[in-house]
This record gives structure tokens, sequence and C-alpha cells, in this order.
């Protein structure tokens, strides 16, 4: 079989797929109408269904003070915004890996939305990283054998990293 063959036909059995789905859309639509699941309706455009049928909140508000509510959808926003900024959680994240009595790899990886730029934060951090492993080992030194920084680039828009490696002394 040809590679043209068999694009073919894998491509009428794909567009044969698509309309049987499509041809079953017509009854969900109806029967999502009967079960008040969808709302269907029609003007001089044509016809229009929404989905859900009815808002998913409620009309409803926490009364804070007596002159002052707010209403559920203000604040499902509100819990929404503070689970992805996160004001109160650091701003760096590290992984700490030991590749020899002496030698210890840090990786970091700074949170996703911060109020602040970081430029060059992150060699400072790395450097208290560096210095907190080299107390809580009772080491009196350390080298900095390796380090780089750099952005990733995710679905959600760029992180910064950094990593390096460090090598610690005793007198």
């Amino acid at each position: 079989m040809r590679s043209g063959e068999k694009t073919g036909r894998i491509r009428a059995a794909v567009f044969a797929a698509l309309a049987a789905t499509l041809a079953g859309c017509g009854q969900l639509i109806t029967t999502g109408s009967d079960l008040g699941v969808i709302s269907r309706g029609s003007n001089e455009y044509g016809s229009s269904y929404n989905i859900p049928a009815r808002p998913l909140l409620p009309n409803a508000s926490l009364q804070l003070t007596p002159s002052y509510a707010i209403t559920l959808e203000k604040l499902l926003y509100g819990a929404a915004i503070y689970y992805f900024v996160d004001p109160l959680s650091p701003n760096w994240q590290g992984e700490l890996k030991r590749l020899s009595e002496d030698t210890f790899s840090i990786s970091m990886r700074a949170k996703r939305f911060r109020s602040t730029g970081g430029d060059g934060e992150s060699g400072r951090v790395f450097r208290r990283n560096a210095e907190d492993i080299m107390r809580a080992g009772g080491f009196d030194g350390y080298t900095i054998l390796s380090y780089s920084e750099g952005i990733e680039s995710e679905t959600l828009g760029a992180v910064r990293v950094s990593e390096g490696v460090i090598r610690v002394t005793r007198k």
C-alpha cells in the first residue's frame, strides 16, 4: 500500500467518525433541552444554545458588615487569584541533592506570578542556600563549581530557574 493510499484511508476514517459524532449532536441538544440542562432560543440570525441553561453560581452574597456585602462571584474570583499568585508563598522553591561527600547540587525555581521582577535574586538565594548547607554540615567554606540561570517556557508563561553545584571544604 502506498503512502498516499494509507493517508487517504486514515483521512476517510477520521471523517466518518467525525460525521457520526456530529450526527449525534442534535440528539444531545434535544435531550439536554428536555432535561433543563440546555436552553434554546432563536432570533432573526438563527438559533442559539446556552449550556448550562441556568448559572452555576447562585445569586448570593456574604454580608460582612451591616453596610457591605460581597457577592459569591467576587469571592470566587478573589480565591482564584489568591490561589495562583499566593503572596505568602516563598518566591523560590529549591531542590538539594548530595552528589558526593563534599559536593552538592542546588536547583531552584521561581514561583510563576510575583509582584516584583526578581532580576538578580537567584544568585543571592543560591549563595544563601550554599551557606546554609555549609553551616548545617559543620563545614568551613564552599566553592561554587558551576552556576547557571535561565528561563523555562511553559504553557502558562515562563518561569525563572537556576542551578549550580558547590563543593564544601573543611580546614
